[in-house]
This record gives structure tokens, sequence and C-alpha cells, in this order.
């Protein structure tokens, strides 16, 4: 056999293995739709695809709340090779209460290593993903000790309105925050924008992670009422 029609059965073999590898994760993107689709239908939320240029992915929406989870992808104009970076996020968020001014942030907790001002950057860089376009509102903001140890041990709480803060985290939030099915714990901002909980690098599909979120939003917009209620 020449090393030519060798050559050409590689090709082949290859071209035929990626045309599976599409066929299956064709398949798998319209099973994983069909069963969200069902989710919402059985549940009372509505559905809908989001397909734009650089932007792909759902949302489901109900009452005064929208889930939504998406792939983002940016080209990197700088590279020669024309690259490009994909950025997954899921987040729940409502208008539908606001702080009337500050920022409460409920977020990971970070092991304190002492790497002194490096340590203090690295902080300050994660506090301003966390804050995103909203750095009027958290100024002054510190980290405040509020929960139980359990709490505490798996979340860190950021604010410069620590009494509503208090009265925020009451005990249906914490028990839905330390009932967080999932490896990585979400970011939660409340502002003057509204209410907004975050997951960063994953876009969630399962059944029972969004059922987790809604809970969770559930109980923040039950907190922030009753918040309303108080001042």
């Amino acid at each position: 056999m020449s090393d030519f029609t060798s050559s050409l059965i590689v090709a082949a073999v290859t071209a035929v293995l990626i045309g599976v590898i599409f066929l299956l994760v064709g398949a798998q993107k319209k099973k994983r739709i069909s069963a969200l689709r069902h989710l919402a239908s059985m549940n009372g939320w509505s559905y809908e695809p989001i397909e734009e240029q650089l932007t792909s992915g759902w949302r489901l929406r109900k009452g005064e709340w929208t889930i939504e989870a998406i792939n983002q992808t940016t080209k990197n104009s700088s590279d020669s090779a024309n690259s490009s970076t994909v950025n997954s996020i899921t987040r729940w968020f409502s208008s539908s209460v606001h702080l009337k001014d500050g920022i409460i942030l409920i977020g990971p907790h970070q092991v304190e290593i002492n790497f002194g001002g490096l340590g203090d950057m690295m902080l300050q860089m994660g506090l301003r993903l966390m804050i995103g376009d909203e750095a009027e509102d958290a100024v002054g903001i510190q980290r405040v000790e509020l929960g139980s140890l359990e709490l505490m041990a798996r979340y860190m709480v950021w604010t410069n309105r620590e009494e509503i803060a208090k009265q925020l985290i009451d005990q249906q939030l914490e028990n839905e925050l330390r009932a967080w099915p999932m490896k990585l714990p979400p970011v939660i901002k409340f502002s003057p924008k509204g209410m907004e909980i975050k997951v960063q690098g994953m876009r969630l599909y399962k059944e029972q992670d969004l059922f987790a979120m809604v809970k969770l939003g559930n109980s923040l917009l039950d907190s922030a009422y009753q918040l309303e209620k108080m001042n």
C-alpha cells in the first residue's frame, strides 16, 4: 500500500469520526433542549432560545424572575490565528425589588493566604468582577460576618449596608444557601439595579440545578419583600 493510499484512508477515517462527533453533539443538544422545554411547560415557565452571532443559550421566565444560561464567544483580535474564547454563565435575575442605595454581595468563601500586596490586589480583582458596572454603589464596601459558622465557612458577605444585609440574610435564605447542591457556590448581588444570582463558568441545564437556582431566587425575593415591609 502506497503512502498516498494510506494518507487517503487516514483522511477518510478522520472525516467519518468528525462527522460522528458532530452528529452526537447535535443529538445531545436536541435532547437537552427538549428536556428544558418539557421542564418549562411542567412548571409554568416560558422557554426562549437564544441564537445570536456570538451568543447562544436559552432563557426561562416566570412572573418576576428570569434565568439566562448562555455561552458567549469572544474573538481574540490580537491573535494572528483568529482564535476565540467561549465563556459560560448562568444567572437568575429580577428587577422587582431594589436597594435604595448601596450594594450587598454574597459570594464563595476565599481562603485567606498572606500574599501581602499581591493578595490584596487579587481580592480587589475578585470584588470588581462581582460588582461589575456598579462601582458607584459599592463605595465603602467591606467584608462583614453574618449568619451561622456553617454559612460563613462557605460564603463571604461584602456590603456597605450592613444592617440591611443582616435583615436580608434571614433563616430561610441561609437554609437555601447552605443547601446549594453544586460545588461552586453562586454569587448574589442586591443593588439599586435589582437582584442577581450568578454561576460563572457553567451553563446549567440539569433539572436539580435549575430547581436549586429557582428556590434560592424565590427565597431571595421573599427576604427582600420582608425587608421592604420592615423599612
